[in-house]
């Protein structure tokens, strides 16, 4: 029994792991030679829905934090925020503090049945100039009994039989200025262009016209809605911004 004792105690020892310390540092050989990253508390990330969110965590934490200032607040993009601390002199490593990322409807489909198009322009747009021009176009072509178009690729004209002998000719407007809901609500939504199609229907065949409203800025427009975001942080942390407290990067 004393063999079989001193044999399972040899197999454990060799089995555990063993620490050296060099240095600062601890290591351990475990199948290969390691080192071992002490264990510091830090803080956890919270996640925000709006940007008054980060406002008023940055406002009322930021002289407890104890790691180096500044704090950074970095628009990384229209919907999306982090803030994080400079390099920690334990591991010259960041922490990320807070997280903002808005409610926004859901990304509506480029071409829309004229009742869905309708429900879209009034719920998920903001009312311009441009909106009314569709909801007025949207419900001119419903009530007609047929519709058909003529396109050169440039521009567009729908023709809307009203009877047997009359027709009514609608030009459409290649290009009409929107301003969808895609970032954070406290800031202004960015109006850019948007490209406007139309299929025709037949109301004897059952087929119902189709509008197409299709981004054409080539994003242009999230720019704008960073530099939106990040003049919002400016502005309402404009104290800890000027002191140096705060950066504001975009």
């Amino acid at each position: 029994m004393s063999i079989l004792k001193d044999a399972i105690e040899k197999v454990v020892s060799l089995a555990t792991p063993q620490t050296y310390n060099i240095g600062k540092d601890t290591y351990t050989i475990n199948n290969s030679f390691q080192r071992v990253t002490p264990h510091i508390d830090r803080p956890g990330k919270i996640g925000f829905s709006s940007l008054d969110g980060i406002v008023q965590a940055v406002k009322t934490e930021i002289e407890r934090n104890e790691v180096e200032k500044p704090l950074f607040i970095n628009v990384e993009s229209h919907k999306a925020v982090r803030v994080f601390t400079t390099y920690r002199k334990d591991n010259l490593a960041r922490d990320t503090l807070y997280t903002a990322q808005p409610d926004l409807p859901d990304k509506f489909h480029e071409w829309l049945y004229h009742e869905d198009a309708i429900i879209v322009l009034r719920s998920q747009f903001i009312p311009n100039e441009g909106t009314e021009y569709l909801l007025d176009l949207l419900s001119r072509i419903t009530n007609e009994d047929n519709v058909s178009s003529e396109d050169n690729g440039v521009s567009q004209k729908i023709t809307a039989s009203t009877g047997v002998q009359m027709k009514q000719i609608e030009h459409i407007k290649p290009r009409v200025a929107l301003a969808p809901y895609r970032t954070f609500l406290e800031v202004e939504q960015p109006e850019s262009d948007f490209l406007l199609r139309v299929k025709a229907g037949n109301k004897e065949r059952g087929i119902q016209p189709q509008i197409g409203i299709i981004e054409a800025d080539g994003g242009a427009w999230r720019l704008t809605a960073k530099k939106n975001i990040a003049d919002y942080f400016r502005d309402h942390l404009s104290e800890l911004v000027e002191v140096k407290k705060v950066i504001v990067t975009e």
